[in-house]
């Protein structure tokens, strides 16, 4: 199951956004994705502060309602994991983005993005936990 991240939420819910169509055919081929509790919060702030209320109530809204979105919350060692990867990236990784990757590692997903630190990251990773099967 892929890892939503901000960049592709915003992207979904925002037609003037260029990864929309993008964002839309992703959103309608996933059988299903998981949206971490801290891009949640993030997605519907961002489209408060860029949109107005009745947007981001509506996109919370079809989030909250949506089954095929699996909203969760980080347990402890997957926090832990997200810090360790923010403080090792320092600086060129955010919070956030440390979060959906986190996620990712945890759930052997990919992410759901169109941030390129987050994708740069993320296939890194998983190159690296390909190198450790062989």
């Amino acid at each position: 199951m892929p890892v939503a991240d901000t960049s592709f939420l915003y992207a979904l819910f925002s037609s003037t956004d260029h990864f929309h169509a993008r964002a839309r055919e992703a959103a309608e081929a996933a059988e299903s994705f998981l949206i971490p509790s801290e891009i949640y919060s993030e997605t519907v702030s961002l489209i408060l502060n860029r949109q107005g209320f009745a947007a981001a109530r509506a996109a919370g809204e079809w989030i909250r309602s949506e089954e095929r979105i699996q909203l969760a919350t980080a347990s402890r060692a997957l926090l832990d994991r997200a810090w360790a990867m923010f403080l090792q990236a320092r600086g060129r990784l955010s919070y956030p983005d440390a979060i959906v990757l986190a996620w990712c590692y945890e759930r052997r997903a990919d992410p759901l993005a169109f941030d390129n630190a987050i994708l740069r990251q993320a296939k890194k990773g998983l190159g690296s936990r390909d190198r450790q099967r062989s």
